[in-house]
C-alpha cells in the first residue's frame, strides 16, 4: 500500500483534500468541497461520510463499526463486488476449488489504489480509485477484470462503479452500493418510488410479491430485493425535516434493508438502537438482474444522492 506521505505528496489539495491514518493500516481520504464534506477509506473505496455544508450527515456510520484491515465497515456505502450477499454459485465453485467465498465478494475488504483527486471549476471534488486482480480474486475465479470507483461531491454525492471485462469469455457478476442512509427516527420514515415493483421478500422465504404501498413504512425487520426497477427512491425523514433522493444509473435492482430489534443482536458492530437511525436503500444488480459482461465491454453502476429540506 502506498504510504501516507506519498499519497499526500501526489494527491493532496490544500484546504480540500488530504489523507489521514485513522487506525493501523487504515488510511482515509478527507474531502471538503464548497458544498459538502466526505470521508473515503482506501479499504473498499468505502465512502463512510457525506454531509452538505452545515447539515447533518446523510450517511449512517455505526458507532460500533470496526476499522481494521480485512474487516468490513458497517455503514456508509459498502461496495459489493462480484456478488451480492452469498455467492450464487458458491456450492459448486467452492466445492470444486476448495475456497470459501466471502459474503458480498472481495472488493469491500481490498485496498484500492488512488488514481486521481481533482478539484473542478464548480467547486466540486472527485476521487478515482482502482482495483485489479490479485491472489484473492484469482482464487475466487476473477482474474480478468478492472474496476474503478469514482466519487464526486458537491451539492450531491455521486458514486459510480465501472467494471471492465479484460478476458476473452463473458464475465458474470453482481454488484451493489449498499448505502446506509441516516435518519433521525425510523418510525415516521416513508419510502416512495417502489410502488408496483416486484420484490423478493427474504423475511418470507424469498417469495415474490408486488409492492402495493405508495409510501412504505418500516413496521418490522425488512429485507426486500426489488427486481427490474431503475426508479428513483425518495426517503422522507420528517424528524430530520428533509427528503433524501436516490437516483440510480445502470442498476435494475433495489434492495431495502433494516434489521429492526429482531435481527440487530446478530450484528456485533451495531448498537442496540442503531436500527432506529438508518435505512439501507441499495443500488444493486443481482438475482434476476445479474450482469453478464462480454469480452472487451464495460458496465457502470452508479447512484446520485441529493437532499431537499422539508
Amino acid at each position: 500500500m502506498t504510504s501516507l506521505d506519498e499519497l499526500n505528496t501526489r494527491f493532496a489539495i490544500h484546504g480540500h483534500a488530504r489523507f489521514d491514518q485513522v487506525a493501523p493500516g487504515m488510511i482515509v481520504l478527507q474531502l471538503a468541497s464548497v458544498a459538502s464534506d466526505a470521508t473515503i477509506h482506501l479499504q473498499g473505496a468505502h465512502v463512510t461520510h457525506w454531509a452538505p455544508r452545515g447539515a447533518d450527515p446523510v450517511l449512517f456510520l455505526s458507532p460500533k463499526a470496526l476499522f481494521a484491515p480485512g474487516k468490513a465497515i458497517r455503514g456508509g456505502v459498502p461496495l459489493l463486488f462480484p456478488w451480492f450477499g452469498p455467492r450464487w454459485d458458491a456450492a459448486t465453485f467452492d466445492a470444486a476449488h476448495g475456497t470459501n467465498s466471502p459474503a458480498h465478494g472481495f472488493a469491500r475488504t481490498a485496498v484500492w489504489t488512488v488514481d486521481a483527486v481533482t478539484r473542478h471549476d464548480d467547486g466540486s471534488l472527485s476521487a478515482v480509485f482502482s482495483l485489479a486482480p490479485d491472489a484473492v480474486s484469482r482464487a475466487l475465479g476473477y482474474d480478468h477484470f478492472a474496476a474503478r470507483l469514482t466519487c464526486r461531491i458537491g451539492r450531491t454525492l455521486h458514486v459510480g462503479l465501472e467494471v471492465d471485462n479484460r478476458g476473452d469469455v463473458p464475465m458474470t457478476y453482481e454488484d451493489g452500493l449498499h448505502t446506509y442512509f441516516a435518519v433521525a427516527d425510523l418510525a415516521p420514515v416513508r419510502l416512495e418510488g417502489l410502488h408496483g415493483a416486484t420484490y423478493l421478500d427474504k423475511r418470507d422465504g424469498s417469495r415474490r410479491k408486488v409492492d402495493d404501498e405508495r409510501r412504505f413504512a418500516f413496521t418490522r425487520d425488512v429485507d426486500r430485493t426489488y427486481v427490474n426497477t431503475d426508479a428513483t427512491v425518495a426517503i422522507h425523514d420528517p424528524a430530520n425535516r428533509r427528503t433524501i433522493y436516490l437516483d440510480k444509473h445502470g442498476s435494475n435492482t433495489t434492495v431495502v434493508w433494516n434489521p429492526a430489534p429482531l435481527l440487530t443482536p446478530n450484528f456485533a458492530d451495531l448498537a442496540d438502537d442503531s436500527w432506529r437511525r438508518f435505512v439501507c436503500v441499495e443500488t444493486v444488480n443481482s438475482n434476476d438482474n445479474r450482469l453478464q459482461l462480454a469480452p472487451g465491454r464495460s458496465h457502470t453502476t452508479a447512484m446520485t444522492v441529493r437532499v431537499e429540506a422539508g
